[in-house]
């Protein structure tokens, strides 16, 4: 009768791994120097790793290659709880903090595009367990037509989430230029209105720029690996932790939305017109829907322009207007009628 542990699996083969880390740490050969047996015995399931650039590159490959391989049997050895892994989910997702930034929503082509945010994503994934998700750089090139043909370099990144456990594993590949908007100045200094693409010098704003880029995509990767019904209950909870805790007065919920929207340069009128009444008329549907916005903008999945358009300045028009005719409506044509009659008004000397 086969071994069984306490927990309902059979035990983890530990030779095979011991196999694998003797085999990794002992040789090292070429890709067209790997022998195949072609028998189904673990043996020939043994990979082996290219020295590629010498000895630095060979323990580089195997110490990498043998970390991996060591969290997949410390993944193996303690499995994941889903009890433990919905309890981990529901007390991160009732902060108050997570739960407003948990999800995003924006209008796009009449309808709105609505999900989980990259926040809710890292937070789902640590309580899931026995996973990793992030992004890397895998490679950077030179093209001499990027920023508008001056040249810039291009990186070559990878965004991925890998279930060391179920051994699943989603990546998605993508370049980034390193370039960054600006707008064109004529010779007086004032703004012309076109944007320039200048190449990036600083690595700092290189990383940030990859960094940026890859949120999104990591994101797409985690929910694509996490199951669908802990990301449903995460969201409900999060709901919920939104309904009942934030008790603020509406009053100081709609001054602190209206100075975190001012920081990113929505001013007082373009919340107005995006509510369609008053700032002091809000509601928490109101607050719930220009949160989900904000996380949005702050994520750059939508500029600020596309859902506050800047909102056109009413000429000031008195409520009745005013009659060419008589004079007494207007101060400044009686001041200077009342100066011409003075003035041709005969003085008498006493």
């Amino acid at each position: 009768m086969a071994e069984v542990r306490s927990n309902g699996r059979p035990p983890v083969n530990n030779d095979f791994y011991q196999n694998i880390y003797r085999h990794m740490t002992t040789r090292t050969v070429r890709p067209d120097q790997v022998e195949n047996t072609g028998n189904n015995s673990q043996e020939g399931l043994i990979p082996s790793f290219s020295s590629g650039g010498g000895a630095l590159a060979a323990i580089t490959g195997n110490a990498a290659a043998t970390s991996v391989l060591a969290s997949i049997w410390v993944a193996k050895q303690f499995p994941r709880n889903l009890a433990e892994v919905t309890a981990r989910m529901s007390q991160a997702c009732s902060r108050l903090s997570l739960a407003q930034s948990a999800t995003y929503a924006f209008p796009r082509g009449g309808t709105t595009v609505e999900g989980p945010s990259i926040r809710l994503a890292e937070a789902l994934i640590s309580a899931w367990g026995n996973a990793e998700a992030g992004w890397r750089e895998v490679a950077r090139h030179w093209d001499p037509q990027g920023a508008d043909g001056l040249g810039c370099n291009v990186s070559e990144c990878v965004a991925f989430c890998f279930d060391k456990e179920t051994n699943v594993r989603r990546e998605i590949a993508f370049t980034v230029n390193h370039t960054r908007d600006k707008s064109e100045v004529d010779s007086r200094g004032r703004k012309t209105g076109k944007m320039l693409r200048v190449p990036l010098d600083s690595e700092r704003d290189v990383y940030e720029l990859c960094a940026n880029m890859a949120s999104r995509r990591i994101r797409a990767c985690i929910l694509q690996v996490l199951p669908g019904w802990l990301v449903d209950e995460a969201l409900e909870v999060t709901a919920k932790a939104i309904k009942e805790g934030d008790t603020r007065p509406l009053a100081d919920v709609a001054r602190s939305m209206e100075a975190k929207f001012l920081e990113l340069g929505v001013t007082r009128d373009q919340l107005v017109a995006n509510l369609g009444h008053s700032i002091e008329e809000i509601t928490r549907q109101d607050v719930v829907r220009l949160g989900k916005i904000y996380n949005s903008i702050k994520e750059g999945m939508v500029y600020v322009k596309e859902v506050f358009p800047p909102v056109a300045k009413k000429p000031d028009i008195p409520a009745e207007p005013l009659d060419p005719t008589v004079t007494d409506d207007i101060p400044f044509v009686n001041e200077v009628a009342a100066a011409s009659s003075a003035a041709e008004e005969p003085q008498t000397l006493l």
